[in-house]
């Protein structure tokens, strides 16, 4: 696949201003030399980055670095042009106004160049019904368009509130290992497995967090990531920590009565999907489509690793090929 981006019918600065001119209004006089200045740099950068767009086509992880580079010059020039319109009169309007069509020229033919993985997935989640996964399917479908999802409600057989992230890996897996015994997805599917769990990070500090965990057999991937932590009131923690009996089975695990169960009994009105928005502002789907896009983007690293000779998928995801083009 090859893009050639036409850069040659760009507008160059008008002729009749001198770079070194002043403009003037009733109000004030701007220097306009700062701003043709910069506009030559911005220029430059976007030029730069377009060749490189060209260059790595083909790489969509350089890709998405090299257009990630122009976006942000992009988004500077047109704050240093509106900032200029509105010093320069109506001339520092109408020059400001051709300058800014050239960069929405640049920035539209990168949005034509991003190119996401036709990789076809079939993306099976695994979660309690509580859990929004429709955040996970809108992240794969981010980097694999080529994305179709079911979900799945699997226990696995842990306490009913995990204590712990080795706690929600280990309830992830098991998740994961019911669904594929009682054959609800297929060894060609990558499924993932979200779990939530309460974590006391210093002395009566605690925290709630999301682990999620894929698993592709085909491509022998396993890995993990966790979302940012939510600080959950300490009533809360007490609730569920007291309806635990000293000899409950999984207690190893965490408690009996998750946090869920607490909110539902002592505040009926609280939404049990979206409890993050009462009680820290955030709501959960925002902190899940966080976390499912970190998942994403190391699992397509990942399986752009298994496609290269002499790379392990178990291997650190770092891509070595992004660092040196950095």
């Amino acid at each position: 696949m090859e893009t050639n981006v036409d850069l040659m019918s760009a507008p160059s600065s008008p002729s009749n201003i001198r770079h070194d001119s002043f403009f003037q209004d009733e109000t004030k006089i701007v220097g306009s030399s700062g701003v043709w200045n910069w506009f030559a740099y911005a220029r430059g950068q976007m030029v730069d980055g377009l060749n490189s767009a060209n260059a790595y086509l083909e790489d969509s992880a350089a890709l998405q670095a090299t257009t990630n580079t122009i976006y942000h010059v992009g988004e500077e020039a047109h704050k240093k042009f509106a900032q200029a319109g509105a010093y320069t009169g109506s001339l520092g309007q109408n020059v400001v106004s051709q300058v800014q069509s050239y960069g929405q020229v640049l920035l539209s033919t990168v949005d034509l160049a991003k190119v996401k993985d036709d990789t076809p997935i079939e993306l099976s989640i695994i979660c309690e019904k509580h859990i929004d996964a429709s955040s996970l399917n809108a992240a794969f479908q981010e980097v694999f368009y080529n994305t179709t999802s079911c979900g799945y409600d699997v226990v696995s057989g842990l306490a009913a509130q995990l204590v712990g992230p080795a706690s929600a890996i280990e309830g992830c897996k098991l998740r994961i290992q019911a669904a594929r015994a009682q054959k609800l997805v297929s060894d060609g599917s990558v499924v993932v497995a979200v779990d939530s769990f309460i974590n006391e990070v210093v002395p009566g500090t605690w925290v709630e967090q999301y682990c999620m965990l894929v698993n592709d057999l085909q491509h022998e991937i396993d890995l993990h990531v966790f979302s940012q932590p939510v600080n959950v009131p300490a009533s809360l923690i007490i609730k569920s920590k007291d309806a635990t009996p000293a000899e409950y089975a999984l207690r190893s695990s965490g408690y009996a009565k998750s946090i869920i169960e607490v909110i539902s009994e002592t505040f009926p009105d609280v939404n049990i999907k979206d409890w993050y928005s009462p009680f820290v502002g955030i709501s959960n789907k925002k902190i899940l489509y966080l976390v499912s896009q970190l998942l994403a983007a190391l699992y397509h690293q990942r399986l752009v690793n298994t496609q290269r000779p002499g790379v392990k998928s178990d291997e650190e995801d770092i891509d070595v090929d992004a660092m040196e083009r950095s």
